[in-house]
């Protein structure tokens, strides 16, 4: 039973990313991103985030880009256990986390000062950035309890389980352009990150064999007691001993049993920390083509509980969520490259590549698999003076191994595909519109239970940003 609380609290740590980009990273930090992914390499005011050494290439004067986002996802387990059939009847069972997050609000802010410098600032959710709901439990939760009371000889058993989880990473950057030549120019800069997490979960009305799961336990320890005494005068006898001491081993399980499950587990756990984030890039400006690069290192974040459990068995199981406790979860470091070429006087295509170094930060999830990796690609057309109409895609491949993946934190490689547009009411005034949907992979094995368990998720972000200049 120990095993089944810790499980679930290492796996409750780790946060995921709701929109795109790594494990704990949201590339998506402006709405122009949802009509054309392949930003690396861009030269435009949401480069403040995606190319930050671009901003030497902007007019002089203020430019500012305000955001908004609205994502919406479905993490599905289809899973498989001949346990299950004892609650139930069915060995097949789905469960369901919904995330959602109306309002993801973003800004980007640079002055080019004059054609050597140029300083920026943004605000985005950089990480997290939603609430997910598990309205159902997780199957985790069910393969322990189920597992321990069918260890006890129970033929049924019941609960109620629900889990929510809320992550937010915000993150304030500044830094500065310096334009070494008319078409080299490097950024430096650091970002502030603010961890903000709550969980709140409860499994409760546990039964076995329709009575209490505390009472049925403690009837069946009662049984094995009276064995026990039925053993006492010959315990240390040959032939006697070794089952004596299984049945004490017995009875003492059962009497721990019967005490954990004999009571409801309420979870009610905030967590927020502190992380400073260094960004050095570099942009290679030759007319029509544009290269740049970008490498934001390692974030080490601490994460401090503020626990309210209700449950005094919660806090004695689950030290990582005892008030006051401290859980690291860094951010990995991030190197991103991109190209951009401008085919004709209307017509532009770039691409570009993400590697995320997830097994270097502490508090990864990823300990047998390997890093993340992102590759893209876009088009961006100038009907005329007014319009624009942009497309593009990109492929995310986790490394996440078989023994990597766990119930509340599973990410599964997609292929995402963006479109939208933008109309200039202006030379200084322009919106942006997009939309993004997700095509997950299916990932498929069998967990340490032997659960066969089959993940996906599904995904949609529509947004919208005004980008001005002054």
């Amino acid at each position: 039973m120990k095993k089944f609380l810790l499980i679930g609290a290492a796996a409750l740590m780790v946060s995921n990313s709701t929109f795109a980009g790594g494990i704990l990273t949201n590339t998506n930090q402006n709405a122009a991103f949802l009509r054309n992914p392949a930003r690396d390499a861009i030269i435009a005011i949401d480069g403040v985030y995606s190319n930050p050494a671009g901003i030497a290439f902007l007019p002089q004067g203020f430019h500012l880009s305000v955001s908004w986002q609205a994502a919406f996802q479905k993490r599905q387990m289809n899973v498989n256990n001949q346990l299950f059939q004892l609650n139930g009847g069915k060995a097949d069972k789905y469960f369901e986390g919904v995330a959602k997050a109306p309002v993801i609000p973003s800004f980007q802010a640079a002055y080019v000062i004059n054609d050597k410098w140029s300083v920026s600032a943004q605000f985005a959710v950089g990480g997290g950035g939603g609430k997910c709901e598990f309205e159902n439990g997780l199957p985790m939760f069910e393969e322990l309890v189920g597992g321990q009371l069918a260890g006890a000889q129970a033929t049924s058993y019941g609960l109620t389980q629900n889990l929510t989880g809320k992550q937010f990473f915000y993150g304030f950057q500044v830094g500065a352009t310096y334009r070494i030549t008319d078409n080299f120019s490097v950024f430096g800069g650091a970002r502030g990150v603010l961890a903000n997490c709550a969980y709140e979960g409860a499994i409760s009305n546990i039964t076995a064999n329709n009575v209490a799961a505390g009472t049925y336990l403690a009837a069946v320890k009662a049984q094995v007691d009276a064995g026990l005494a039925q053993l006492e005068p010959v315990k240390d006898m040959a032939g006697y001993k070794e089952q004596y001491q299984q049945l004490a081993a017995q009875s003492a399980a059962l009497a721990k049993g019967a005490a954990l499950l004999g009571s409801d587990f309420n979870l009610d756990c905030s967590q927020s920390g502190f992380g400073i984030t260094p960004i050095i890039g570099l942009d290679w400006n030759l007319g029509k083509l544009n290269l740049a690069a970008k490498y934001e290192f390692r974030t080490k974040i601490n994460l401090e509980n503020d626990s309210e459990n209700t449950s005094a068995n919660v806090t004695a199981l689950m030290p990582a969520y005892a008030d006051g406790a401290k859980v690291r979860s860094d951010i990995p470091a991030i190197l991103t490259v991109g190209a951009q070429y401008q085919l004709v006087d209307a017509v532009r295509v770039m691409g570009g590549f993400h590697y995320y170094w997830d097994k270097d930060a502490k508090g990864t999830p990823i300990k047998k698999g390997d890093n993340t990796w992102e590759a893209n690609l876009g088009v961006e057309w100038d009907v005329n003076d007014k319009v624009l109409l942009s497309l593009g895609g990109q492929r995310t491949q986790y490394g996440f191994d078989d023994a990597d993946m766990a119930d509340t934190n599973f990410n599964i490689s997609s292929t995402a595909i963006c479109l939208g547009g933008a109309y200039k009411f202006s030379e200084k005034m322009k919106l942006n519109i997009g939309y993004m949907h997700s095509f997950y992979d299916d990932h498929n094995f069998k967990n340490a239970n032997g659960t066969a368990c089959n993940y996906t998720r599904k995904n949609d972000v529509i947004g919208a940003s005004l980008d001005i200049r002054f």
